[in-house]
């Protein structure tokens, strides 16, 4: 109700009152891509000049605009650790939605690439749309022999939605999103999309409470997933990942997983909301996965996995080789030393003999 002029409150607030449940049941698909809301369709009659449209969709409208995203990245030349980097995001090199700049910082790729020569000891960062944020995964372990290919397994770390100093910035008024107010923190493990997801239904400013976090508030403070039942966090199945082929880059294997949650608040202008707990709400999860399939595996495996293990043998047999050789030279160098001093004693023995008197 912040967000909604003075002058419509109580006929929001009377409209509201009609309803009997503060929970209603739709589908996956309804949520994501829109349904015809009960009292966005009465205020559209009400408040024209407000309310535009009755339809309520999560990713509808999201869509709509990402189609009209544009990046420039980098292309490696000179620097292959560079490639895929962003340079720009819709002609920005930074975001501006965020309470400090080190929060609206845009780093790394857009997750789909990485570059060559992967290391363990390093970061993979990347830039995620769907959040409004960068975020970045950690070395956990080397996979051996999917589909045939050795891959490093980067994961999402533990902290990455923590309550600390690194994600201050992300830090705000969760229902008003008012960068001027004071700041206010979620638990660990949430992540607020207030910023990020707006409600394009109306004409005026009205960002939705939607909280984002791991599945099943994996990682979160236990308060948070306390408060719901059915919560069975498991860093197998909840956490986002990506294998990594670390001589080339390619990304074989990798998982993008996220819950949406709406943040419950107790509202004492709204009758229905007046008594309820406040609660961080899980709407729904999802995964985005990606997978190398076997023929472009075999196909990888026989032109680039067999050609480098060749190299790599080829490489350590032609050392061996050398080392041999050099060996071998330092032993005919030694043996040729010996009996050339061998020989010169020799001489010198024999030329004494003849120069030595016969008689004393």
């Amino acid at each position: 109700m912040d967000r909604i002029p003075n002058v419509y409150r109580s006929i929001v607030a009377d409209v509201v009152a009609t309803i009997e449940k503060p929970l209603m049941t739709r589908s996956v698909r309804e949520y994501l891509w829109g349904y015809e809301d009960p009292l966005l369709h009465i205020f559209k009659k009400i408040l024209p000049e407000i309310v535009l449209d009755d339809q309520i969709a999560l990713f509808g409208s999201a869509v709509y605009l990402f189609a009209y995203d544009t990046y420039l990245i980098k292309n490696g030349v000179g620097r292959s650790s560079q490639v895929g980097v962003i340079e720009r995001f819709n002609y920005s090199t930074s975001l501006s939605i965020w309470s400090d700049p080190y929060a609206n910082m845009i780093n790394g790729t857009d997750s789909t690439v990485w570059h060559p020569n992967a290391r363990k000891d390093e970061r993979f960062y990347a830039y995620i749309r769907d959040i409004c944020r960068s975020v970045y995964l950690t070395f956990n372990e080397t996979r051996r022999n999917f589909a045939g290919i050795d891959l490093y397994h980067y994961t999402l770390p533990e902290n990455i939605f923590s309550n600390s100093t690194d994600n201050q910035g992300f830090c705000m008024n969760a229902t008003t999103a008012n960068k001027t107010h004071a700041l206010r923190c979620l638990p660990s493990g949430l992540f607020t999309q207030t910023p990020c997801q707006h409600f394009s239904s109306v004409t005026i400013d009205f960002p939705l409470p939607i909280i984002a976090s791991n599945p099943h508030f994996l990682d979160a403070d236990p308060i948070v997933s306390n408060g719901v039942d059915g919560m069975h966090p498991d860093s197998e199945l909840h956490r986002s990942f990506g294998d990594v082929e670390p001589r080339t880059g390619i990304i074989m294997n990798g998982s993008r997983r996220l819950q949406f949650n709406m943040n419950v608040v107790n509202d004492s202008s709204i009758s229905l909301l007046s008594n309820i707990r406040p609660v961080f709400y899980p709407m729904f999860w999802g995964s985005e996965h990606a997978a190398i399939d076997e023929s472009t595996a075999s196909v990888f495996r026989n032109f680039v996995v067999i050609p480098l293990l060749i190299l790599t043998i080829l490489k350590y047999l032609l050392v061996g080789i050398g080392i041999c050789c050099f060996i071998a030279v330092c032993i005919i160098l030694v043996v040729h030393r010996h009996r050339k001093q061998k020989t010169t004693v020799d001489s010198s023995s024999s030329a004494a003999n003849e120069t030595s008197p016969l008689l004393n």
